[in-house]
This record gives structure tokens, sequence and C-alpha cells, in this order.
């Protein structure tokens, strides 16, 4: 699945100059496709945030957690490789269904740059999330034009994948402005909390209740035997009734 250099010279007609027609959206028209007939949501871009390698062998498009693969869209946002999923990127192209949409022709359509841009800033995300180091980037085996040493097309004079393998505000000069979204809890996860937060309670309720117990046993050990009301020997001897004539 590895593309050649030979294959360039086939896909000539991609680059051939040749009119492209007018601009055609068709969004979410797609009848055939019901699966791209909706946008990526914010919980997919969340979750793809969350893929922890950058690429993963063959580094093609049927790499499995990969965040590569995931931000591009054909995995499923959580970054496990399904055939039959398009997502994010690649779910933003197909919804046009139109000029958008096809792969040579889509950069003629303005929304191009604004999703690409888009995409960069999760990249950017991902890069300031994950901090990786530049030996997560493949050196080889990827297709062509994506090894890390690999000059990237077009820029001029050339600049090699390693080179952009950086977090865009301290390195390139520019940031973005975006409200990253935080990721739904799963049911598995909001079960494990009530549980783990249960726990806590029951030991704090117990921790208190033996505190409360053994205060209370510690003042009854210290008490003490005769009250502060008790008498003594002469209002004792002063108490005794004198007899009476009958008693005699």
């Amino acid at each position: 699945m590895q593309q050649a250099v030979e294959d360039y010279d086939a896909l000539g007609t991609i680059c051939n100059s040749t009119e492209g027609g007018p601009i055609r959206r068709n969004p979410a028209g797609n009848v055939a496709r019901p699966m791209v007939q909706r946008l990526p949501e914010p919980q997919d871009v969340a979750l793809c945030l969350e893929v922890g390698l950058f690429d993963t062998p063959p580094f093609f498009s049927n790499s499995a957690d990969s965040f590569r693969n995931t931000v591009e869209g054909y995995s499923n946002p959580s970054g496990k490789y399904d055939p039959a999923v398009r997502s994010l990127h690649n779910l933003a192209h197909l919804f046009l269904n139109g000029t958008g949409g096809q792969t040579h022709l889509s950069p003629n359509d303005p929304i191009f740059v604004l999703l690409h841009t888009f995409t960069d800033a999760v990249f950017d995300e991902w890069l300031r999330r994950h901090n990786p180091d530049n030996s997560t980037y493949p050196l080889e085996n990827a297709p062509i034009g994506h090894n890390r040493q690999y000059n990237m097309v077009p820029f001029w004079p050339p600049v090699t994948n390693n080179e952009m393998f950086v977090t865009a505000p301290e390195n390139l000069g520019y940031s973005y402005e975006v409200q990253w979204p935080s990721r739904a809890l799963h049911v598995t996860e909001i079960i494990t909390i009530a549980i783990v937060a249960a726990l806590i309670l029951v030991a704090v309720i117990f921790a208190g209740t033996s505190c409360v117990v053994y205060a209370k046993r510690q003042d009854e050990l210290h008490q003490p035997l005769l009250t502060d009301r008790h008498l003594t020997y002469s209002d004792d001897y002063d108490s005794i009734p004198a007899p009476s004539q009958s008693d005699v």
C-alpha cells in the first residue's frame, strides 16, 4: 500500500492545470453514504487529542492508535481503525459533497483553508499536550514525502517534516485561539467515579464515628468516683435527726 515515486507520474493529471469548473457544494447531500451527512462533533476532537502516539506502522491510512491517522480521518475519533469510518478532516471534506470533497479540486474551495487551518490547530494542541520527542516521527517506511527527514511540499527553501514537528507559538511565530472541548465521560468512568466517591464518603463517616466513640469512651474512663456534690463527715453527722421520746 506504499506509494512509490513512479506513482506520481501516473497521477500527473492531478496537477495538470486543467479547468476545474465552478465551485460546487451540496452539504450532507450524499444520500448514498449516510455516514458523511454530518460534520465532526466537538467530542470527536476531544477524543482525538487523547490519542497518545503520533503514528504507528504501517504509517498509512490503515494505521491504528495513530494520532496522525485519526486527525486525518481514517480512524474513529478514539484512534481505532475502521475501514468504514470517515471522521474529522476527511468527514468535513466529504460533508461538502462537491468541489471540497474531491482530492484534486478541494483546494479551489475557500473552505479548504479554514478546514486545514483548524486541523493544524488540533495538531499544535496535540503537540502541546503530549510533548513528543522527534524520534516518534517515523524515520522510514512512511509514504513518499512523509518520513521524518523528507522535505515538505511546496515549501521553499526546503523544510523537512522534522523541522515542522514543533509547537507553533514558540517556534513558528503564530498561535490559535481555540476553546478546546473536554471529553465526555463514558458510562464505565461515571460508575467508577461514583463507586470511589461512595467509598470515600463511607470512609469519612466511619472515621468520624470512630472519633466520636473514642472520645466518649475516654470521657467515661476519666469520670471521678465521687461527684462534686458529696457530703463531708460533719455535714453527715449534723444531718442525723435527734431521737424522739418514743424512740427512747
